[in-house]
């Protein structure tokens, strides 16, 4: 790989002074230290403390040829996969990133790569490229610096811009394990059409996507291994808590979510709208996604399962000078029974969507081990059910000076369906963190938790749950 980026490096250096093209690069370097207690719920077979360092470092190579024809670009210069989410799954890649220390860290691996054409009748894309919709309930780029999630896709697509108005057909491939016929392969085909109007602040859209697997494709994401890990859900980019390639810290202690036979989308429909306004002080908006059709829970069963399942989120922000308040709330539908025949849960929330450093970033009670930056809120109901979830979101934000604001946010976070006898509550958690900008793309950050962990979880007791974060980002 250290050969390939070389070469590559190499070509976007040389080109532009033997083709008389542009080149140009961007990118962003992120490092945090991590401390995390009690996240074992008191779980006698795993470790109470947890402490890394772990950083990010990404470039945007692009060649612009002239006003017509780019070709761009992402790479990860070192990746840890047997720690960090890796990029090896189409609708929840991993962003990549590091482990400080890691003897396995790989090396320079280009995640995107497509080209864009700009014509009088629109734009055309094509290659490995990054998805993003609405406020990425599905789908989300995931180019933030503090994003751990990407939606990147073996993708044709055409946008026309008409106005205020953008319209988008796209043919996508997310999965082909073989070039005979259909027998291990996947297709998507969307439409979709927004409204955007930066004068009145406002933007809302609508899209259909037709989703089909071949039967196959069950075994890639029920239960088949990537090569680096194996066992029933190891290769779900969606809701398996190690999805990305890692085994839980405890080989005895199957997630239960998996383990059951982890219900994965086969033919389905997905219908999505949302919207965004701006008014005086106040920003609204929302996302509503129907999934309908069918699904499988591989490898328990080929047989197919009726799927109709919703997601929801609504976000409310007030900003007042210096002073910045929201609210967001979360619902991904359950299904307490996965054997009924029909499939109710939301599989297919972007892993972007989680909150908290602890809830959201960490598997705690029997999961917690050797995984960053991996944490799922569907990651704990009971065998042969999916948990979903919804949360509550409230928080504040104190701007002192242009260069230093100071922050806290509450998380309240319970189980979308359970069985008879199972707890619903996962926690309540409290982050209060502060940010301090050195320079204008130079920033640095501490972050304290607290954790009321819920019977939820699933641990041995409830013990309060405590982390610790330290931030520097910059951006180049």
């Amino acid at each position: 790989m250290l050969r390939s980026f070389l070469v590559a490096l190499g070509f976007f250096l040389v080109a532009p002074q033997l083709l008389g093209v542009t080149a140009n690069f961007s990118g962003m370097f992120r490092s945090r230290a991590n401390y995390l207690q009690n996240g074992n719920l008191n779980e006698p077979t795993v470790s109470s403390t947890k402490t890394y360092l772990d950083g990010r470092a990404l470039i945007y190579p692009s060649l612009v040829i002239d006003d017509h024809f780019a070709v761009k670009s992402q790479w990860s210069l070192v990746d840890s996969p047997y720690y960090l989410p890796n990029r090896t799954f189409s609708g929840g890649n991993g962003q990549g990133g590091w482990v400080y220390g890691d003897p396995n860290a790989k090396f320079m691996t280009l995640s995107r790569a497509w080209m864009e054409w700009t014509s009088d009748f629109g734009v055309f894309r094509l290659g490995r490229v990054p998805v993003a919709w609405g406020y990425g309930l599905v789908w989300d780029a995931g180019n933030g610096m503090w994003d751990d999630w990407q939606s990147t896709i073996d993708r044709i697509e055409y946008r026309l811009h008409f106005g205020h108005l953008v319209s988008t057909l796209a043919y996508s491939k997310p999965r082909k394990g073989s070039l005979m016929a259909s027998d291990d392969d996947a297709d998507h085909y969307t439409v979709s059409i927004k409204y955007e109007n930066p004068e009145l602040d406002m933007e809302f859209g609508g899209l259909y996507e037709k989703q089909n697997r071949s039967i196959s494709q069950a075994g890639a994401l029920g239960g088949a291994t990537n090569g680096t890990a194996t066992g029933p859900g190891s290769s779900n980019p969606y809701a398996s808590p190690y999805g990305f390639g890692q085994a839980p810290y405890s080989p005895t202690r199957a997630f239960p979510l998996s383990s059951s036979g982890l219900a994965a989308p086969l033919s389905d429909t997905i219908l999505d709208i949302y919207a965004k306004k701006s008014t005086g002080h106040f920003t609204f908006g929302g996302e509503v996604t129907w999934l309908s059709g069918s699904a499988t829970t591989y490898p328990v069963s080929t047989n197919t399962l009726d799927l109709n399942a919703w997601g929801f989120l609504f976000s409310a922000s007030y900003e007042y000078h210096r002073l910045k308040t929201f609210l967001e709330f979360l619902y991904a539908s359950g299904d307490s029974d996965m054997s009924n025949g029909a499939m109710t849960g939301f599989a297919i929330m972007h892993r972007n969507r989680r909150a908290g450093i602890l809830l959201g970033r960490e598997l705690l009670g029997p999961y917690n081990g050797d995984t960053a930056n991996s944490g799922s809120m569907f990651a704990y109901g009971n065998t042969g059910s999916f948990s979903g979830v919804y949360y509550l979101r409230p928080g504040l934000r104190m701007d002192w000076s242009p260069t230093w604001s100071t922050g806290v946010e509450v998380i309240w976070a319970q189980k979308a369906a359970v069985q008879d006898g199972e707890d619903r509550s996962l926690g309540l958690e409290i982050d209060i963190g502060t940010e301090y900008s050195v320079y204008k793309n130079f920033d640095v950050g501490l972050t304290m938790a607290v954790l009321t962990p819920g019977r939820g979880l699933g641990g041995t007791s409830t013990p309060t749950v405590f982390g610790f974060q330290t931030t520097f980002g910059l951006k180049f």
